[in-house]
Protein backbone atom coordinates (compact mmCIF):
# COMPACT_ATOMS: atom_id res chain seq x y z
CA UNK A 1 0.00 0.00 0.00
CA UNK A 2 1.30 3.46 -0.93
CA UNK A 3 1.60 5.34 2.37
CA UNK A 4 2.88 8.80 1.39
CA UNK A 5 3.48 11.07 -1.59
CA UNK A 6 7.15 10.18 -1.87
CA UNK A 7 6.15 6.55 -2.38
CA UNK A 8 3.50 7.71 -4.86
CA UNK A 9 6.09 9.55 -6.98
CA UNK A 10 8.31 6.46 -7.00
CA UNK A 11 5.35 4.26 -7.92
CA UNK A 12 4.26 6.47 -10.83
CA UNK A 13 7.66 6.07 -12.46
CA UNK A 14 6.86 2.36 -12.88
CA UNK A 15 3.67 3.13 -14.86
CA UNK A 16 3.52 3.70 -18.64
CA UNK A 17 4.09 7.39 -19.54
CA UNK A 18 0.99 9.60 -19.50
CA UNK A 19 0.44 13.02 -21.05
CA UNK A 20 -1.07 15.85 -19.04
CA UNK A 21 -2.79 18.80 -20.72
CA UNK A 22 -3.00 22.09 -18.82
CA UNK A 23 -5.61 24.59 -20.09
CA UNK A 24 -4.72 28.22 -19.35
CA UNK A 25 -1.25 27.07 -18.31
CA UNK A 26 -0.01 30.65 -17.89
CA UNK A 27 0.15 30.37 -14.09
CA UNK A 28 3.40 29.96 -12.21
CA UNK A 29 2.39 27.06 -9.95
CA UNK A 30 1.07 24.96 -12.86
CA UNK A 31 4.22 25.53 -14.93
CA UNK A 32 6.45 24.83 -11.93
CA UNK A 33 4.53 21.59 -11.31
CA UNK A 34 5.05 20.62 -14.97
CA UNK A 35 8.79 21.29 -14.83
CA UNK A 36 9.07 19.37 -11.53
CA UNK A 37 7.21 16.45 -13.09
CA UNK A 38 9.49 16.53 -16.14
CA UNK A 39 12.53 16.45 -13.88
CA UNK A 40 11.02 13.54 -11.92
CA UNK A 41 10.25 11.85 -15.27
CA UNK A 42 6.65 11.11 -14.34
CA UNK A 43 4.82 12.60 -17.31
CA UNK A 44 4.69 14.59 -20.52
CA UNK A 45 2.80 17.86 -20.92
CA UNK A 46 0.78 19.88 -23.40
CA UNK A 47 0.56 23.50 -22.26
CA UNK A 48 -2.28 25.65 -23.62
CA UNK A 49 -2.27 29.36 -22.82
CA UNK A 50 -0.38 32.61 -23.21
CA UNK A 51 2.76 31.23 -24.84
CA UNK A 52 5.07 34.14 -23.98
CA UNK A 53 4.10 34.03 -20.32
CA UNK A 54 4.38 30.25 -20.18
CA UNK A 55 7.90 30.40 -21.63
CA UNK A 56 8.84 33.06 -19.07
CA UNK A 57 7.62 30.82 -16.24
CA UNK A 58 9.48 27.79 -17.63
CA UNK A 59 12.65 29.88 -17.88
CA UNK A 60 12.23 31.02 -14.28
CA UNK A 61 11.71 27.44 -13.11
CA UNK A 62 14.15 25.48 -15.28
CA UNK A 63 15.56 27.26 -18.31
CA UNK A 64 16.99 24.08 -19.81
CA UNK A 65 13.44 22.69 -20.20
CA UNK A 66 12.06 25.55 -22.35
CA UNK A 67 12.13 23.41 -25.49
CA UNK A 68 10.80 20.30 -23.73
CA UNK A 69 7.12 21.28 -23.82
CA UNK A 70 4.55 21.49 -26.57
CA UNK A 71 2.78 24.85 -26.20
CA UNK A 72 -0.40 26.05 -27.90
CA UNK A 73 -0.77 29.83 -27.84
CA UNK A 74 -4.29 30.78 -26.66
CA UNK A 75 -5.35 33.45 -24.17
CA UNK A 76 -9.11 32.87 -23.92
CA UNK A 77 -9.71 30.53 -20.94
CA UNK A 78 -12.84 28.87 -22.36
CA UNK A 79 -11.05 28.21 -25.64
CA UNK A 80 -8.14 26.77 -23.66
CA UNK A 81 -10.54 24.31 -22.00
CA UNK A 82 -12.07 23.40 -25.37
CA UNK A 83 -8.64 22.67 -26.82
CA UNK A 84 -7.69 20.61 -23.75
CA UNK A 85 -10.84 18.49 -24.05
CA UNK A 86 -10.18 18.04 -27.78
CA UNK A 87 -6.67 16.83 -26.97
CA UNK A 88 -8.11 14.13 -24.71
CA UNK A 89 -10.75 13.11 -27.25
CA UNK A 90 -8.05 12.84 -29.93
CA UNK A 91 -5.82 10.71 -27.70
CA UNK A 92 -3.23 13.46 -27.38
CA UNK A 93 -3.62 13.69 -23.59
CA UNK A 94 -4.54 11.27 -20.79
CA UNK A 95 -5.65 13.67 -18.06
CA UNK A 96 -6.30 17.37 -17.43
CA UNK A 97 -4.70 19.66 -14.84
CA UNK A 98 -6.46 22.97 -14.23
CA UNK A 99 -4.36 26.05 -14.89
CA UNK A 100 -5.65 29.62 -14.60
CA UNK A 101 -9.24 28.71 -15.51
CA UNK A 102 -11.93 28.62 -12.86
CA UNK A 103 -13.28 25.24 -11.77
CA UNK A 104 -16.62 26.23 -13.30
CA UNK A 105 -15.08 26.91 -16.71
CA UNK A 106 -13.22 23.61 -16.69
CA UNK A 107 -16.14 21.48 -15.49
CA UNK A 108 -18.48 23.15 -18.01
CA UNK A 109 -16.17 22.07 -20.82
CA UNK A 110 -15.73 18.58 -19.41
CA UNK A 111 -19.49 18.05 -19.03
CA UNK A 112 -20.39 19.29 -22.51
CA UNK A 113 -22.61 16.44 -23.73
CA UNK A 114 -21.75 16.96 -27.40
CA UNK A 115 -17.99 17.47 -27.32
CA UNK A 116 -16.93 16.98 -23.72
CA UNK A 117 -15.77 14.12 -21.51
CA UNK A 118 -19.16 13.35 -19.96
CA UNK A 119 -19.85 9.65 -19.31
CA UNK A 120 -23.24 9.91 -17.63
CA UNK A 121 -21.62 9.24 -14.25
CA UNK A 122 -21.57 11.63 -11.31
CA UNK A 123 -18.27 13.48 -11.00
CA UNK A 124 -16.73 13.74 -7.55
CA UNK A 125 -13.59 15.23 -6.08
CA UNK A 126 -11.33 12.93 -4.07
CA UNK A 127 -8.84 14.66 -1.77
CA UNK A 128 -5.85 12.61 -0.65
CA UNK A 129 -4.24 13.70 2.62
CA UNK A 130 -0.82 12.57 3.81
CA UNK A 131 -1.06 11.79 7.52
CA UNK A 132 1.73 10.37 9.67
CA UNK A 133 1.16 6.72 8.79
CA UNK A 134 -1.05 6.61 5.71
CA UNK A 135 -2.78 8.38 2.86
CA UNK A 136 -6.34 9.21 3.91
CA UNK A 137 -8.97 10.02 1.30
CA UNK A 138 -11.85 12.49 1.70
CA UNK A 139 -14.82 13.26 -0.53
CA UNK A 140 -16.52 15.49 -1.58
CA UNK A 141 -15.41 19.06 -0.91
CA UNK A 142 -15.54 20.45 -4.42
CA UNK A 143 -18.22 19.08 -6.74
CA UNK A 144 -21.34 17.43 -5.24
CA UNK A 145 -23.12 19.90 -2.99
CA UNK A 146 -25.69 17.94 -0.99
CA UNK A 147 -25.42 14.27 -1.97
CA UNK A 148 -28.35 11.95 -1.35
CA UNK A 149 -28.00 8.22 -0.68
CA UNK A 150 -27.57 7.31 -4.35
CA UNK A 151 -24.96 10.03 -4.87
CA UNK A 152 -23.06 9.09 -1.71
CA UNK A 153 -22.76 5.54 -3.02
CA UNK A 154 -21.15 6.98 -6.17
CA UNK A 155 -18.82 9.08 -3.98
CA UNK A 156 -17.83 5.90 -2.16
CA UNK A 157 -17.22 3.98 -5.40
CA UNK A 158 -15.13 6.77 -6.92
CA UNK A 159 -13.01 7.09 -3.77
CA UNK A 160 -12.63 3.32 -3.45
CA UNK A 161 -11.31 3.21 -7.03
CA UNK A 162 -8.65 5.78 -6.10
CA UNK A 163 -7.79 3.83 -2.93
CA UNK A 164 -7.37 0.65 -4.98
CA UNK A 165 -5.02 2.50 -7.33
CA UNK A 166 -3.07 3.51 -4.23
CA UNK A 167 -2.73 -0.23 -3.57
CA UNK A 168 -5.20 -0.36 -0.69
CA UNK A 169 -7.19 -3.50 -1.60
CA UNK A 170 -10.04 -3.05 0.88
CA UNK A 171 -10.26 0.48 2.32
CA UNK A 172 -12.29 1.31 5.41
CA UNK A 173 -14.99 3.87 4.58
CA UNK A 174 -16.43 6.11 7.31
CA UNK A 175 -19.71 7.96 6.69
CA UNK A 176 -19.07 11.06 8.76
CA UNK A 177 -21.77 12.74 10.83
CA UNK A 178 -21.87 14.72 14.07
CA UNK A 179 -22.58 11.60 16.15
CA UNK A 180 -22.70 7.81 15.97
CA UNK A 181 -26.44 7.18 16.37
CA UNK A 182 -29.33 7.71 14.00
CA UNK A 183 -31.22 10.92 14.72
CA UNK A 184 -34.26 11.57 12.47
CA UNK A 185 -33.69 15.34 12.80
CA UNK A 186 -30.21 14.91 11.28
CA UNK A 187 -30.67 13.49 7.75
CA UNK A 188 -26.98 12.53 7.23
CA UNK A 189 -27.25 10.03 10.11
CA UNK A 190 -30.30 8.42 8.53
CA UNK A 191 -28.57 8.25 5.13
CA UNK A 192 -25.40 6.81 6.68
CA UNK A 193 -27.38 4.02 8.33
CA UNK A 194 -29.13 3.24 5.04
CA UNK A 195 -25.84 3.10 3.14
CA UNK A 196 -24.28 0.87 5.82
CA UNK A 197 -27.25 -1.49 5.42
CA UNK A 198 -26.67 -1.52 1.65
CA UNK A 199 -23.06 -2.50 2.27
CA UNK A 200 -24.08 -5.34 4.58
CA UNK A 201 -26.47 -6.55 1.89
CA UNK A 202 -23.57 -6.77 -0.56
CA UNK A 203 -24.62 -3.79 -2.70
CA UNK A 204 -21.31 -1.96 -2.10
CA UNK A 205 -18.11 -3.95 -2.59
CA UNK A 206 -14.35 -3.55 -2.55
CA UNK A 207 -14.34 -1.86 0.85
CA UNK A 208 -15.75 -1.89 4.39
CA UNK A 209 -18.44 0.73 5.11
CA UNK A 210 -19.63 2.03 8.49
CA UNK A 211 -21.76 4.94 9.59
CA UNK A 212 -22.85 7.16 11.06
CA UNK A 213 -19.49 7.90 12.67
CA UNK A 214 -18.12 11.11 14.14
CA UNK A 215 -14.68 12.19 12.94
CA UNK A 216 -12.90 11.41 16.21
CA UNK A 217 -14.24 7.85 16.25
CA UNK A 218 -13.40 7.35 12.57
CA UNK A 219 -9.72 8.27 12.93
CA UNK A 220 -8.86 7.59 16.59
CA UNK A 221 -8.89 4.12 18.13
CA UNK A 222 -8.60 5.78 21.53
CA UNK A 223 -11.76 7.84 20.95
CA UNK A 224 -13.61 4.75 19.70
CA UNK A 225 -12.59 2.82 22.79
CA UNK A 226 -13.65 5.60 25.17
CA UNK A 227 -17.02 5.93 23.39
CA UNK A 228 -17.35 2.11 23.29
CA UNK A 229 -17.85 2.07 19.52
CA UNK A 230 -17.05 -1.38 18.14
CA UNK A 231 -16.47 -1.34 14.38
CA UNK A 232 -13.75 -2.50 11.96
CA UNK A 233 -13.70 1.07 10.60
CA UNK A 234 -13.50 2.92 13.94
CA UNK A 235 -10.04 4.43 14.37
CA UNK A 236 -8.92 2.95 11.05
CA UNK A 237 -10.79 4.93 8.39
CA UNK A 238 -9.06 5.18 5.02
CA UNK A 239 -11.87 7.10 3.30
CA UNK A 240 -13.95 9.88 4.89
CA UNK A 241 -17.33 10.54 3.27
CA UNK A 242 -18.49 14.04 4.15
CA UNK A 243 -22.20 14.86 4.68
CA UNK A 244 -22.07 17.88 2.35
CA UNK A 245 -19.76 20.12 0.35
CA UNK A 246 -19.33 22.71 3.12
CA UNK A 247 -18.02 20.10 5.55
CA UNK A 248 -15.70 18.65 2.91
CA UNK A 249 -14.42 22.00 1.69
CA UNK A 250 -13.74 23.35 5.17
CA UNK A 251 -12.14 20.09 6.33
CA UNK A 252 -9.86 19.92 3.30
CA UNK A 253 -8.69 23.50 3.65
CA UNK A 254 -8.20 23.08 7.39
CA UNK A 255 -5.88 20.14 6.69
CA UNK A 256 -3.96 22.32 4.23
CA UNK A 257 -3.83 25.69 5.97
CA UNK A 258 -4.02 24.81 9.67
CA UNK A 259 -2.50 21.34 9.88
CA UNK A 260 -0.11 22.04 6.95
CA UNK A 261 -0.49 18.50 5.63
CA UNK A 262 0.47 17.59 2.07
CA UNK A 263 -2.54 16.93 -0.16
CA UNK A 264 -3.55 16.06 -3.72
CA UNK A 265 -6.86 16.14 -5.62
CA UNK A 266 -8.42 14.13 -8.41
CA UNK A 267 -11.91 14.26 -9.93
CA UNK A 268 -13.27 10.89 -10.96
CA UNK A 269 -16.29 10.09 -13.11
CA UNK A 270 -15.30 11.68 -16.44
CA UNK A 271 -13.56 9.88 -19.32
CA UNK A 272 -10.21 10.80 -17.78
CA UNK A 273 -9.08 12.07 -14.37
CA UNK A 274 -9.50 15.82 -13.92
CA UNK A 275 -7.19 17.67 -11.54
CA UNK A 276 -8.84 20.78 -10.09
CA UNK A 277 -6.24 21.91 -7.62
CA UNK A 278 -6.98 25.42 -6.39
CA UNK A 279 -5.32 28.31 -8.20
CA UNK A 280 -3.90 29.11 -4.74
CA UNK A 281 -2.27 25.68 -4.37
CA UNK A 282 1.49 25.50 -4.62
CA UNK A 283 3.48 23.62 -7.24
CA UNK A 284 4.19 20.66 -4.94
CA UNK A 285 0.46 20.07 -4.38
CA UNK A 286 -0.06 20.16 -8.14
CA UNK A 287 2.88 17.77 -8.68
CA UNK A 288 1.35 15.30 -6.23
CA UNK A 289 -2.02 15.71 -7.96
CA UNK A 290 -0.40 14.96 -11.32
CA UNK A 291 1.11 11.77 -9.88
CA UNK A 292 -2.28 10.81 -8.40
CA UNK A 293 -4.02 11.48 -11.71
CA UNK A 294 -1.49 9.40 -13.62
CA UNK A 295 -2.03 6.29 -11.52
CA UNK A 296 -5.81 6.77 -11.83
CA UNK A 297 -5.72 7.27 -15.61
Amino acid sequence: MIKNFDELLDNVKEHPPKRVVIPAAHTMSAVYAATMAKEEQIGEFLLIGDKAQIIDFISMSKKSLVDSFEIIDETDPEKCVELAVDAVLNNKADLILKGATTTGQLIKGVLNKEKGLYTGNILSDVLVIETKDRLTLMTDGGIVCYPDVKEKVVLINNAVYVAHRLENPCPNVALLCALEVVNPTMPPTVEAAEITKMYKEGKITGCVVEGPLALDVAVSEHAAKIKKIVSPVAGKADILIMPNIEAGNIFGKAMTYYAHLRVAHVIMGAKVPILITSRADDALTKLHSVALGIICA
